[in-house]
């Protein structure tokens, strides 16, 4: 599947979507987490779908403007003032810590891409498209970080990008991923970074 630059970048709060955007989007979940990377997710009606998702939250959506139906990326946002992956699912990863609670600082959980494979170790223009939209997102709405449980190859990746992020903890193996627990800041460092691409 080739990247589209003009591709759609939508997000809105799940109450604002259609039932079947939000089918279709749990759908590539599916496809992404349980299909190609073997995670260990539940699967209904062919959906990837957790408790996290009856809290009502924001979405990225990434569609091709030639086939406006299908999503080919998604993201979940939500603020870490209510449960959350990291502190509710993974809080091994905070290293003793207490989970970050704060209306100005919210979580990234459920990036799915159905993009290329990534190459000489860089995001594809569409994945990094996708990441510059939900750096704009938080920055319109004055938040000052994202934390997010992610991969360490993810993580390398976005140092990559030149993207202002640090650790919360040490990295553990879960399930078939080396996983890590992360704190993005929306500064403009990250934003510089971003624009350069």
């Amino acid at each position: 599947m080739q990247w589209n630059v003009a591709m759609l970048i939508s997000i809105k709060q799940r109450s604002e979507m259609d039932s079947a955007h939000l089918k279709a989007m749990h759908a590539l979940r599916a496809r992404v987490f349980k299909d190609r990377k073997q995670w260990d997710v539940s699967i209904i009606d062919d959906m990837e779908i957790d408790g996290y998702d009856a809290l009502n939250p924001y979405y990225m959506v990434v569609r091709d403007p030639t086939d406006p139906q299908v999503p080919i990326g998604c993201w979940r946002l939500m603020p870490t003032t209510g449960p959350n992956m990291l502190a509710h699912s993974f809080p091994q990863l905070l290293d003793g810590q207490p989970a970050p609670c704060c209306t100005d600082v919210w979580e990234l959980s459920r990036f799915a891409i159905d993009s290329p494979a990534r190459s000489a170790g860089r995001f594809s223009h569409g994945t990094t498209h996708a990441i510059r939209a939900v750096v704009a997102f938080g920055l319109a709405r004055n938040l000052s970080r994202y934390v997010t449980v992610t991969t360490t190859g993810v993580e390398r990746l976005l140092r990559r990008l030149g993207v202002d992020l640090s650790r919360l903890g040490p990295a553990q193996q879960i399930g078939v991923e080396k996983a890590v627990a992360l704190k993005i800041e929306l500064n403009e460092i990250t934003r510089q970074a971003l624009m350069a691409r």
